[in-house]
């Protein structure tokens, strides 16, 4: 239930989908239709260096004329790594295919939009960047980078389009292909004898069970029970069958844009109990990009859904709030369970250990020498995971884990569970400690792994090898 987007940013590219009908945001004003000669610095390896600190080499010149402006669309292929780490294929990540990438202004110094400006359709080219550059622009660097690496950015620019060329395109597309869908779909009605209404959007819909009371309205959330199919028949999604894993009801603020546009306008024909199908055009659903394997582009979706509830905004509000309330008192009642059982272990084992105001016990085995980290520190420890149990679920000094270098994350970030941010933060430079963290700092009632249960009190052996300020 959404499309693709390719953003790039200072640290990596990546491939994005925002929420199904999202708009996109509206494009900057244009700048001129080609670019200038750029004004840089040859280097000894045929690279320019851009003002920026951007390096390009143009390896395979095209046969474009145009090159490309802001607002303008462009089909790229990129490959973004540092030394031999790969960060982003567009390639793997898309099938094989271009990227989608609209033209916005670069948003920090370096950014290799300015570099895609330069090219033409068909140009090859290498785009480097020194990740100490990014540093020092108060950016945050993805893990593998170290200062001295170079990101480096390959580059194959396939085609490029003016906004409004894009839409012309976009529009006669889309007509040819409501044209093929609506021909489909008649032909599956036929074949299967099945009697649909059609809106004035394309969308297609017939009613097994009428349901009681009002139709659902803008706003209204809706309880929903689904499976969904190709117009093939081939089941891509359900939360009624058990093989696809998450067998909750689908919550849905109906015309909010939340969900594919058929499903919108579908709800909102319902009321609570309803059955019925949805036929959906491609145009109504993902249109031509594949939402996965499972769903190619321009595919026709059928959705049998059952409506179990509807809520006004008020109601939902309340049942948040009471679940909200809920959730809060088994916490409650969580935290008490974990600090006696790990009481009882300390009893059992003789162990003293000092607790902070959020639960936390730790125990230091070898005080260090160095500062404490604060806030915003990058440090770097060594580790071994336990359960109460003492088995091992992961550790960075155990070869048999097949991971034996420091791990390093940003203090009080929330890059790591709470209770690390908070247990290294107790220690010195060079200090060891145990660390025992109740359910509720660690990963509370999710189980993030099979070695991991959920509810499970973890304790960590860990030394405090660096620290960077």
């Amino acid at each position: 239930m959404k499309r693709i987007a390719l953003i790039f940013s200072a640290f990596a590219c990546v491939m994005a989908m925002p929420a199904m009908a999202q708009k996109k945001a509206p494009a900057k004003a244009a700048a001129p239709k080609s670019a200038a000669s750029p004004k840089g610095e040859k280097m000894a390896d045929g690279f320019i260096k851009l003002p920026s600190g951007l390096q390009y080499k143009i390896i395979k010149h095209g046969t474009g004329k145009k090159h490309p402006a802001l607002g303008d669309h462009l089909e790229m292929n990129i490959h973004v790594q540092v030394k031999d780490s790969t960060l982003f294929d567009s390639r793997k990540m898309n099938n094989n295919k271009p990227v989608p990438f609209q033209v916005q202004p670069p948003n920090f110094k370096g950014d290799p939009i300015e570099g895609f400006m330069l090219l033409v359709a068909g140009d090859s080219a290498l785009m480097r960047l020194p990740v100490d550059s990014i540093k020092a622009q108060g950016k945050p660097m993805m893990p593998g980078m170290k200062e001295g690496d170079m990101l480096q950015y390959q580059v194959v620019l396939v085609a490029v389009q003016t906004d409004a060329e894009y839409k012309n395109e976009a529009e006669k597309k889309g007509l040819e292909q409501k044209m093929k869908d609506e021909a489909a779909l008649q032909g599956y009605f036929k074949q299967n004898n099945i009697k649909a209404t059609k809106t004035a959007s394309g969308l297609y819909y017939s009613i097994e069970k009428e349901g009681s009371g009002a139709v659902i309205a803008p706003g209204n959330t809706a309880s929903v029970n689904y499976t969904g199919k190709l117009l093939g028949g081939k089941t891509f999604d359900s939360n009624t069958d058990p093989e696809f894993k998450h067998t909750e009801p689908l919550k849905v603020e109906v015309g909010k844009g939340r969900v594919i546009k058929g499903w919108d306008e579908g709800l909102a024909l319902l009321k609570k109990g309803s059955k019925a199908t949805f036929y959906i055009p491609s145009g109504l659903a993902y249109g031509s990009q594949d939402r996965s394997p499972s769903i190619p582009a321009n595919s026709i979706l059928v959705f049998d859904v059952e409506i179990m509830d509807v809520l006004t905004a008020d109601q939902l509000a309340k049942e948040q709030q009471d679940a909200a309330r809920k959730q809060q008192a088994d916490a409650a009642g969580q935290v008490a369970k974990d600090d006696a059982l790990l009481q009882d272990y300390f009893a059992k084992n003789g162990i003293k250990a000092k607790k902070t105001a959020s639960g936390l016990y730790y125990r230091v085995t070898q005080e260090g020498t160095g500062e404490k980290p604060v806030a915003g520190d990058k440090v770097s420890v060594n580790y071994t995971g336990m359960t109460m149990d003492g088995k091992k679920f992961d550790s960075n000094v155990d070869p048999d884990f097949k991971h034996v270098q420091p791990f390093s994350f940003a203090l009080g970030k929330g890059q790591v569970i709470k209770g690390w941010d908070e247990g290294i933060g107790q220690l010195n430079k060079g200090s060891k400690a145990t660390l025992y963290i109740p359910s509720g700092l660690a990963y509370g009632a999710h189980s993030p792994s099979p070695l991991i249960p959920a509810n499970g009190v973890l304790i960590f052996d860990v030394e405090l090898t660096d620290i960077q300020k």
